[in-house]
């Protein structure tokens, strides 16, 4: 079961909004950017709202301070939810159980999706009610044995439903993981029994423990495999224990130190478990050993210590026993207090980790923006913000809004880069001392997914492009003049098309004969190569497939749909799908990128 959209009204300065995880093409990580004060963070609170019950004296917190004199109405979250093929067995089979001499009930058909609302009702800005409602809007229809027709079974047998209701709450429901950030005061024991007096974190410490046995057998148990073997007196529970112990430091050095080395430097350090006992109980160290020297976790570096708490609060979580379904993590501003190229780099872990789960994280830090995610980024942007002058706040405008970055360009016809109204919108401004790389100017964010895919996929130790997704043929006028005043390298690489041929000539007549030796068409790159544009250098049997590996409807005799192929390609680059393409096509591809590297040398 996995989370496909969220429905959030009135939360703080929410009047209503929508986030929706299913567009195409398809993606794990969903970004929202936005300013400070914008309402990132109000969004994430909400959708964790599902998963945690606020107290009914702390519910007029999450009225808006404008509404807070005489609040009527509800705070709502909304979540679908869409069930796999292994859910609808485990439902059906439930549906299907005969307990305690109750009929069985068997279901109809799928039940295909969820609806789980969360309610919190108000009068007089008072909760009216101990806990939130909860509503849940499911198809389960079907019909009790030896009945002659189907009806809906919370008709039928009220009892049953909520049987069934507690059984997809308590064993399918997606977990929800929020987490407000990473710079947690690692500890220097973790307690393997709970004791009188101790922190919130002691708890959830010894999951996380339970999570990296579980990384390593799933059969482990902490209690069982740790905290008797150290109570025994017996030589093969200390073997045992020991052997455990070295394999789970293994599993923390390898997990750990490979993934910081390839984003940031070799290491010879090594993460070792040691136990020991106190006046509190028996308790585990976690420690990094680099020679002779050993070291507490939270003696290390904070870029370290961020890295390492990310890492065991979301690859290791991922292996909690209990959670079902497709995870989702909440992450607010995350690797804020690091720096500007560890940010960049930790956008690679953000893809590693989404394999068995989903990523939803908010930044103002244009380093934490990749322009694979863009089809699932969302701007979020407050009516009470003069985003000319951030000082200029007006709280009874308040209205939060989260705008998918498709939709949010459309508002910005006039742009020269398909990516500036990002940029836009979280206030970027580059300083005097950026280096301003070489580029390849494409025709638009289709051209640049295209080649940035095959690129990285194909010809990735080969060549080393920077790729620019313009706004289209025609707008480059601004950029052009740039580049030849900062006296920069760039090569414009445009169809061989009427509009390509037009354009080229256009820039070389208003800006300079100059460009004559920066702009090209595919036509001077290979003769072959008259009249296509860069969806044509595929075979048509490649882009019927490309497109069928996203939409798997479309028939050949359909015919090629530039729309389905462009998000089809955009599919490909961002989820770094495999796809087989034929000797000749490649060979294209591979005449442009050498035409590229040559005139840049």
């Amino acid at each position: 079961m996995k989370y496909t959209k969220f429905t959030i009204k009135n939360y703080k300065g929410i009047e209503k909004i929508e986030i929706d995880l299913t567009k195409l093409p398809k993606a794990n990580i969903f970004t929202f950017v936005g300013l400070n004060e914008s309402g990132k963070t109000s969004i994430l609170e909400a959708i964790n709202l599902l998963h945690n019950n606020i107290n009914r004296d702390h519910a007029h917190e999450m009225i808006h301070k404008s509404k807070k004199g005489n609040f009527n109405g509800s705070i709502s979250v909304l979540a679908t939810l869409e069930l796999d093929a292994e859910d609808e067995k485990e439902i059906k089979k439930f549906c299907n159980e005969k307990n305690n001499g109750e009929r069985r009930f068997i279901l109809a058909q799928d039940v295909g999706q969820i609806i789980y609302t969360k309610e919190y009702k108000f009068k007089n800005s008072k909760c009216e009610e101990e806990s939130p409602s909860s509503t849940w809007n499911i198809n389960l229809l079907g019909k009790k044995e030896r009945a002659k027709k189907d009806s809906r079974l919370y008709d039928k047998d009220r009892d049953k439903w909520i049987k069934v209701i507690k059984k997809i709450k308590e064993n399918l429901f997606p977990k929800i993981v929020y987490y407000e950030n990473f710079l947690f005061d690692f500890p220097q024991k973790i307690y393997l029994e709970k004791y009188e007096g101790e922190s919130i974190e002691q708890e959830e410490y010894r999951a996380v423990l339970q999570d990296i046995l579980n990384s390593v057998d799933n059969t482990l148990i902490v209690n069982d495999h740790i905290l008797n073997r150290l109570e025994s007196s017996e030589s093969e529970d200390k073997e045992a224990l020991d052997a455990l112990l070295g394999q789970v430091s293994e599993k923390l050095t390898n997990k750990i130190f490979k993934s910081w080395e390839e984003i940031f430097e070799k290491s010879n350090k090594q993460i070792e478990l040691i136990t020991g006992q106190d006046n509190k109980g028996y308790y585990i160290e976690l420690k990094i050993k680099q020679g002779a020297d050993r070291y507490y976790i939270r003696e290390r570096s904070l870029g370290f210590r961020w890295f390492f708490s990310f890492l065991i609060f979301t690859e290791f979580r991922k292996e909690r026993a209990d959670d079902k379904g497709e995870t989702l993590f909440l992450l607010d501003e995350p690797a804020s207090n690091l720096h500007q190229y560890s940010q960049k780099k930790l956008l690679n872990l953000f893809e590693k980790l989404t394999d068995k789960c989903k990523l939803i994280y908010s930044t103002h830090s244009h380093h934490l923006i990749n322009p694979k995610f863009l089809s699932g980024t969302y701007i979020i942007k407050n009516e009470a913000i003069n985003y000319k002058n951030d000082e200029a706040f007006n709280q009874s405008k308040t209205d939060i809004k989260a705008i998918l970055y498709k939709n949010f360009v459309a508002g910005y016809p006039d742009e020269k880069d398909y990516f500036q109204p990002i940029l836009d919108s979280i206030h970027y401004c580059p300083s005097d001392l950026e280096q301003i790389p070489n580029i390849v100017c494409t025709e638009g964010k289709n051209d640049y997914y295209t080649f940035k895919y095959i690129q990285n996929k194909f010809f990735k130790n080969k060549f080393d492009l920077n790729f620019y997704p313009g706004a289209g043929v025609s707008k480059y006028d601004e950029l052009f003049r740039l580049y030849l005043s900062w006296n920069k390298k760039f090569i414009a690489i445009f169809d061989a098309d009427n509009q390509g041929r037009k354009e080229q000539k256009r820039y070389i007549n208003d800006i300079g004969i100059e460009l004559e030796k920066k702009i090209f068409i595919l036509q001077d790159i290979d003769k072959k190569f008259d009249n296509l544009k860069t969806e044509d250098l595929f075979t048509d049997s490649e882009q019927i497939k490309i497109i069928q590996n996203l939409f798997p409807e479309h028939k050949k005799e359909t015919g090629f749909n530039k729309s389905k192929f462009n998000t089809a390609i955009q599919d490909l680059f961002i989820n770094n799908r495999d796809f087989k393409l034929n000797d000749g096509t490649l060979k294209k591809f591979e005449k442009i990128f050498q035409f590229v590297s040559k005139k840049f040398s």
